[in-house]
């Protein structure tokens, strides 16, 4: 018991620390600027184009999985934001739209590996987006650091099971 204490609080520091770092001591405003666009591009409203555009490309597979993967996210993300309900950094939070996990990370990691298995020459744009998207979201004092590891998590393995369970 006591080392699993020790173990949570060695986490909480490296959290802390982490968030401190990147919300605080790296704030420079042509970097903000960058952050704040990868933050509106990323959207969730934003990802349900992507499928319509795939449709309109007759690319339908690619629709189809990247269509099950954003609204598979829409039945997770939410009641876990609304389940969780962690304070976001910047003090906002409504049930809804709490902190836990990052939303704009699991659509985008979503979206990324579906990309990916269809687009593998474009795996390390995709996923290297995905990542900054996160960062981003971190940075403009959003989200903590495991909010984002937990939304890329959730997104992989969203993508993962649109693409291998989904035919």
């Amino acid at each position: 018991m006591v080392i699993l204490f020790i173990i949570g609080q060695a986490l909480c520091g490296f959290e802390e620390n982490t968030y401190r770092t990147i919300a605080e001591d790296w704030q420079v405003k042509p970097v903000t600027f960058l952050m704040q666009g990868f933050s509106f591009v990323s959207e969730p409203e934003f990802n349900s184009a992507v499928p319509s555009l795939a449709y309109f490309l007759e690319r339908n597979d690619f629709a189809k999985h990247d269509l099950v993967g954003f609204c598979t996210n829409i039945v997770t993300v939410f009641p876990l934001k609304y389940i969780v309900n962690r304070t976001r950094p910047d003090g906002k939070c409504s049930r809804w739209d709490s902190s836990f996990p990052s939303g704009h990370t699991t659509f985008s990691f979503t979206q990324a590996f579906i990309t990916a298995h269809y687009f593998p020459e474009f795996r390390v744009p995709v996923f290297t987006y995905a990542a900054v998207v996160g960062f981003s979201r971190i940075y403009l004092k959003k989200h903590y650091p495991s909010d984002v590891i937990a939304g890329a998590l959730l997104g992989i393995l969203t993508g993962y099971l649109a693409v291998e369970l989904v035919d």
